[in-house]
């Protein structure tokens, strides 16, 4: 039985490998790149580690572009570090990116010393965009996009423990007017068309800091931290104005009522969203298409 030609099966399971695999000298050429890491890449780039910045690439934990001496190649050619699926997003040589678990090792000659490193690299750029979607659809209204009223109540809440240490927190409470009125005339997917427009045009006027959330219904919360309950009454009027002004194709003028007020001490997120409530009634009350606040 003849024997088996290990650097031909090598190649050949290096070749339908689904995971991509890099080979670098120590000077870090690449010397061989399988079929798997050239589509990851969208091609290869041959640059030593002093160039090493010429590959993009992000850690995925914080954001934070990777430097050149950072990447798992270079600290494995220069520091001998072995690195396990550190997750990473990187722009590949087409400018798509895409997510990748990088790991690295250096390669050693018998005397110990550095001779090159081995890279993998695994594309997870489908399964975190279907982690992203599997949150999405946990945390968010899915006809509005606003969050849902539980991640209202954690938001709030940790919002509640920093208003308590540094600053102020506000919460507008606001919901469509005659609304059941839109439904029964028009029917529910004209009342669906209405609130998904009505949550997109409120998205269009917040801060970065302030979450939109669908209480229930046609009922919404912004919550606004670091401003006043004077402050937020003038968001608020910004919005009804806005709403006010907003042609919903035929439909005859779409207006809503507001609630306004701000966190005191002592408040947890059910008395607040309480006393909200009672100000967005007091606007229904009064006339409907008004801001009412403390």
């Amino acid at each position: 039985m003849p024997a088996l030609d290990l650097a031909a099966l090598m190649q050949k399971i290096l070749t339908i490998l689904p995971v991509g695999v890099w080979i670098m000298d120590a000077s870090g050429k690449i010397v061989y790149g399988n079929p798997a890491g050239q589509a990851i890449w969208a091609g290869a780039r041959t640059v030593g580690p002093e160039r090493f910045g010429d590959y993009k690439g992000w850690w995925v934990a914080t954001g934070k572009q990777i430097q050149a001496e950072e990447w798992a190649a270079a600290r494995a050619i220069h520091n001998g570090e072995i690195s396990i699926d550190e997750e990473i997003e990187i722009e590949c040589f087409d400018g798509t990116r895409k997510i990748v678990l990088n790991s690295a090792m250096p390669i050693r000659r018998e005397d110990g010393s550095i001779e090159g490193a081995i890279i993998v690299n695994h594309d997870i750029t489908e399964r975190k965009r279907m982690e992203q979607r599997l949150r999405d659809f946990a945390e968010h209204d899915p006809l509005t996009g606003a969050y849902n009223r539980r991640l209202l109540f954690e938001h709030l809440e940790s919002e509640i423990r920093r208003a308590q240490r540094y600053g102020a927190l506000s919460l507008v409470m606001f919901d469509v007017d005659h609304f059941k009125n839109v439904n029964d005339t028009y029917g529910h997917v004209v009342g669906d068309h209405v609130l998904a427009g009505i949550a997109a045009l409120v998205r269009g006027e917040l801060r970065g800091p302030d979450r939109l959330a669908r209480y229930g219904g046609e009922e919404f919360v912004v919550i606004a931290p670091g401003v006043d309950s004077r402050q937020a009454a003038v968001l608020a009027e910004r919005l009804r104005s806005a709403i006010a002004a907003e042609k919903f194709d035929s439909l005859p003028q779409i207006t809503c009522s507001f609630g306004v007020c701000q966190h005191r001490s002592g408040d947890n997120a059910d008395g607040l969203i309480r006393r909200v409530d009672d100000l967005l009634y007091q606007a229904k009350q009064g006339g409907r298409n008004r801001v009412v606040t403390e």
